[in-house]
């Protein structure tokens, strides 16, 4: 059995701009998730999250916790009952700086204990990449 999925082309924006169109304006009570893959039974949850105002080794959750709380919370929420890893990547369209958040905990207040990773486009692509050949090899 094959289980290599089709190459990543392009982001399919379609099931998203339902969902906009659905809801007419309307705030939504979900969140797309970005990336999970499932490495010898360990899932490794990954959200991105590009910084548009603040460079992205100066960004943090924290930051702007109150307007997106329940979108973390819920994300490790299904990390936790995947019994997973939860990955936070800021990014910017330069792609000079990657910071990577491993959440380690997070309660209703924010993230409690983490483990950050800053890195340059070469760095992050190095473990995207090991990340995803070795979801190909499960």
């Amino acid at each position: 059995m094959d289980k290599k999925s089709k190459p990543i082309k392009k982001a399919d924006d379609d099931a998203k701009n339902l969902i906009i169109e659905s809801l007419e304006g309307n705030v939504t009570g979900g969140f797309d998730l970005d990336s999970i893959y499932c490495i010898k039974g360990v899932y490794f949850v990954i959200e991105f999250l590009k910084c548009e105002t603040v460079r992205p080794n100066d960004s943090h959750p924290k930051r702007y916790w109150h307007l997106n709380k329940r979108k973390f919370i819920s994300l490790w929420q299904i990390t936790k009952k995947l019994d997973g890893r939860l990955f936070l990547v800021n990014y910017e369209d330069s792609r000079e700086q990657f910071k990577v958040i491993e959440v380690l905990n997070l309660n209703q207040t924010g993230i409690q204990e983490e483990r950050i990773r800053k890195w340059d486009f070469e760095k992050f692509k190095k473990w995207f990449k090991e990340l995803n050949s070795r979801a190909l090899s499960s």
